[in-house]
Formats: C-alpha cells, sequence, structure tokens
C-alpha cells in the first residue's frame, strides 16, 4: 500500500504553517522570572570555567628531532613550554609572552618568534639578542644537535618581538592591569 499526497485534500493553509507569534502577556511573564533569577557570582563560576579550559584539547604538531634522532617526534606544545620556561628562567628585564612555531609538511622546525613583555629601561636590542640565543638553546635541547650533513635542519630564531613595555617585573605584571598614571614618561 502506497500513501500519497494530495495538495486539494490538505487543509494546511499558508497562514497556518507560520509559526505562531506567543502573546505579549507571555513573552512579559518570561522577561520578569529571567530577571528575578539571581545570577551566579564569578567566584563560584571560576573552577568550573577553569576546569573547562583545561579540559580543552590543544591544537599540536609534531616536530622531527635533529641529527641521529631524526626519527623522533616532539609535541609543539613540549617546544613552546620549553622556549617559555628556559627564557624566562635566564632573562632579567624581560618575560616571554608568547611563543609561535613555523613547522614544514615534513615536520621540521623552519622558524621560531618569540613575544617579548620588556621592562621600561631595559636595553630592547640586547635582550632580543640573548632572547635568540637562549631560545636556540633550548629548542636545541629538546630537538638535539644538528647532524654533520644535516644543512636543511640549521634553526635560527629569527625574529623576537617586543609587544608591551611594562613598568613592572614582566614576569609578574600584566602590562594591561597597569593604572595609567604607572606609564613611563614619554
Amino acid at each position: 500500500m502506497t500513501a500519497s499526497f494530495d495538495p486539494a485534500s490538505s487543509s494546511a493553509s499558508p497562514a497556518a504553517s507560520s509559526p505562531e507569534e506567543p502573546p505579549t502577556e507571555t513573552l512579559d511573564l518570561a522577561t520578569q522570572a529571567l530577571r528575578a533569577r539571581p545570577l551566579p557570582r564569578s567566584v563560584e563560576i571560576a573552577d568550573a570555567v577553569l576546569r573547562r579550559s583545561l579540559s580543552t584539547p590543544r591544537r599540536a604538531e609534531l616536530v622531527r628531532a635533529r641529527g641521529d634522532r631524526s626519527w623522533l617526534r616532539v609535541s609543539s606544545l613540549v617546544l613552546v613550554a620549553q622556549v617559555r620556561a628556559h627564557v624566562d628562567e635566564e632573562l632579567e628585564g624581560g618575560a616571554v609572552g608568547r611563543v609561535l612555531l613555523d613547522v614544514d609538511r615534513e615536520g621540521r622546525l623552519r622558524a621560531l618568534t618569540v613575544d617579548l613583555l620588556v621592562r621600561y629601561g631595559h636595553d630592547i636590542l640586547a635582550l632580543g639578542d640573548r632572547t635568540r640565543r637562549l631560545a636556540a638553546e633550548a629548542i636545541g635541547l629538546a630537538l638535539g644537535p644538528p647532524a654533520s650533513g644535516d644543512d636543511l635542519v640549521t634553526l635560527t630564531v629569527s625574529h623576537v618581538h617586543v609587544s608591551d613595555v611594562t613598568v613592572g617585573d614582566p614576569h609578574l605584571v600584566d602590562p594591561t592591569d597597569e593604572e595609567p598614571g604607572d606609564q613611563p614618561p614619554t
């Protein structure tokens, strides 16, 4: 047995097929009910927000090690953490804001960018040069030294970017939290 649709026998009219709008009183009652409901304070939901953000997966790439360990792959998240820790530990007057890696299709690390927060009054060029050396050391520790014939994997930390200047210690102070009166003289 087959069923067929007969448009002539259908009782649905174009006006009946559109959704009905609720009466204004219903919307007013719903609005009042929502406004009467207490909102959670940030202190009460902070743990849940932190738990959710920490459980969110982060995208990582696998980076090929150098030299005799070329079969080994290291997560880009590990490399970023090692560069951040090594530079922050050794650099006075500056702190790492973020670390960006450029990995090619074969898994080779081609470029590294370190974003610095610098304390006012420190020599930016000297901090940049020191950061390049420290980042190259951290990458060398993680990926290993290049083999004699491994010229393709030579890494140069080519870019150190100063994203902000702070009056306080950049390891402890977020420049966006400083008061307008705390800014260095221009």
